[in-house]
């Protein structure tokens, strides 16, 4: 194809190649792909556990509720909504909910009682172990598909694009190996 310069000189456009070049991380198709990626894996896993979700009348807050519930046993209201990035209304009614249901128990703290803390119960567990074992049996499938090292690449890259305060999560659960890699530096982020 040729194109018109400023100067009025002719200039020819290649068409791109038909295979990315070999540093394609800052490129805008390597970018838009990722997110892509990132949005259908997570879309995966959401629907490992939705059908589960949906017979308990729960969704995904309460998922996510439950969650960090049992990773974190005495949760306050307040450390959820920063994990979550929600307001204390918006995770109120989730709150109330599951715990009607039974799946998870407020505790007030015995050192101020404006504070309640929050406990998964055995009910709550059951729920939460049927839809790990749905989402492990889906990550199981890719891990068994790539050698290690691609593993170790892809949760390097997702830990890159998390935030450091979230990493604590990772670094806290049982099947952390090592702590998280740090963030890099403002100024290396495009």
């Amino acid at each position: 194809m040729t194109i018109a310069t400023p100067a009025g000189r002719a200039k020819t456009r290649h068409s791109p190649p038909s295979t990315p070049p070999q540093d394609w991380r800052g490129m805008p198709a390597a970018l838009s792909r990722t997110l892509e990626m990132v949005f259908f894996a997570h879309m995966e896993l959401a629907d490992a556990s939705d059908r589960i979700l949906e017979e308990h009348g729960l969704g995904r807050p309460h998922h996510r509720v439950l969650y960090f519930a049992q990773l974190s046993p005495g949760i306050t209201v307040g450390e959820l909504t920063t994990l979550l990035r929600i307001t204390n209304q918006a995770l109120s009614r989730t709150m109330q909910q599951i715990v009607q249901q039974g799946l998870l128990e407020q505790r007030y703290c015995a050192e101020d009682r404006r504070v309640r803390r929050h406990y998964v119960t055995e009910r709550g567990t059951a729920l939460l172990e049927e839809s790990k074992a749905r989402q492990f049996a889906v990550i199981r499938k890719a891990h068994l598909a790539c050698p290690q090292g691609d593993i170790e690449a892809f949760w390097r890259t997702l830990t890159l694009l998390s935030r450091p305060e979230d990493l604590v999560w990772i670094s806290r659960h049982p099947g952390a190996s090592t702590p998280p890699p740090a963030a890099p530096p403002e100024g290396d982020i495009p």
